[in-house]
């Protein structure tokens, strides 16, 4: 037989971990992988009926729907990714008796495979509100990409922080969720930074998800006004974010085997 590489060993063990993840996460439930999709599309429309009660149409040169899908899609993937890495270890730790798996395997297979199914979900949204009538225009497809791989990167950076500590110190990281509740308020989620007062500006402004949501907005309008946020401020929290939670893995994952 063919000695495989270590390249193909990994690869083997990641496709079998990713295989593994889709069974246990959308073949134990009836809708399975339709509530990857009616999770963000639920909460698009709960916020278009109150947009019809304000009159609001458009945003920012940009059909509400589309609007909404900009912020409610993009944190949805953010809050899953932390989440499905805060429990990566407890959930795999079994699979640890296979020399070839790592620790840090559960937490990449779980982050590719949300990537990857909160991407198919965006596409498919946009692909039925263009369907639907909705002016749906890509202006700007590379910014849109390297928005998303920062908002990624820092989702996952945050994740692997929130994984070490929740396996380490399990009753403690029960609080750590309560932590990222708020942020569909605070994060431009269904509303335009430029539209909210000035004080309350100077604060949320300081979050990194503000940057990120409203960049991805301008990529589908031009007219979109980003003068308050900055590429390079969500560059920078998604660099130090991602240091952070890399150097709190390299410091505990031996810890986390005897756990």
């Amino acid at each position: 037989m063919e000695k495989r590489s270590s390249f193909q060993i990994q690869l083997a063990v990641i496709n079998a971990l990713i295989s593994r993840e889709l069974k246990t996460r959308f073949g134990q439930y009836r809708l399975g992988i339709a509530w990857a999709f009616l999770e963000p599309i639920i909460g698009i429309s709960i916020f278009m009926v109150m947009f019809h009660f304000r009159g609001m149409s458009a945003v920012g040169g940009l059909d509400a729907p589309v609007f909404l899908a900009l912020g409610m899609g993009p944190l949805t993937f953010f809050t899953k990714v932390i989440n499905q890495c805060m429990t990566a270890v407890g959930a795999n730790k079994n699979l640890l008796i296979y020399r070839q798996v790592r620790v840090f395997d559960f937490f990449w297979t779980r982050f590719i495979l949300e990537a990857v199914v909160s991407l198919i979900v965006l596409v498919s949204i946009f692909v039925a509100m263009w369907w639907m009538g909705f002016d749906i225009t890509v202006n700007n497809t590379l910014k849109f990409v390297l928005v998303f791989s920062l908002l990624a990167f820092l989702g996952f950076g945050v994740g692997l922080a929130f994984g070490v500590i929740n396996t380490i110190f399990p009753e403690p990281g029960k609080f750590l969720p309560v932590l990222m509740r708020p942020l569909m308020f605070i994060s431009a989620t269904f509303f335009s930074i430029n539209e909210i007062p000035v004080a309350a500006q100077d604060y949320l402004l300081w979050n990194p998800l503000v940057h990120a949501f409203e960049l991805m907005r301008s990529c589908f309008s031009e007219s979109y006004n980003v003068s308050l946020v900055s590429l390079e401020y969500l560059g920078l929290c998604s660099l130090v974010v991602m240091t952070i939670g890399m150097i709190m893995f390299r410091a505990n994952w031996r810890k986390m085997l005897t756990i």
